[in-house]
């Protein structure tokens, strides 16, 4: 464990040494398995239409390590653990929003909400861990 995560100092870099790699990884992991249950869902029958239009399968990766890479810039700008936390619970309530609302049925509802919560919840322990403590 670094200095930065136990003691609660250290500037951008070296939260960034500390940050990046795990981010980079949770990253990965997340976007492979909102990918992976969305794949699922559409072979069960989810439709993921929007306006008569599909969400592309590689659109839940893609938009995953885009919510990965604003999380790790919010890390990055907070360096604080508690204070992260909180920004990346109400962050991914909001992003939630549009994933009720836009889509027609209830199973696409469903499965996005749970896509949104799977990739927090993978995103958001794996960057909170390494960020120091103030």
């Amino acid at each position: 464990m670094s200095t930065a995560t136990t003691t609660g100092g250290g500037g951008v870099l070296r939260t960034a040494r500390a940050v990046v790699p795990t981010a980079v990884l949770a990253s990965a992991v997340a976007a492979a398995g909102t990918t992976g249950v969305a794949a699922l869902a559409r072979a069960a029958g989810v439709t993921f239409e929007v306006a008569d239009t599909a969400i592309p399968l590689l659109a839940f990766g893609f938009w995953t390590v885009v919510g990965a890479v604003l999380g790790l810039l919010a890390a990055l700008a907070l360096r604080d653990r508690r204070r992260f936390v909180v920004l990346a619970v109400a962050g991914t309530a909001v992003s939630l929003v549009p994933a009720v609302v836009a889509p027609d049925d209830a199973a696409t509802k469903a499965v996005l909400v749970v896509l949104h919560v799977l990739a927090a919840a993978v995103l958001v322990p794996a960057i909170a861990a390494r960020l120091p403590t103030r």
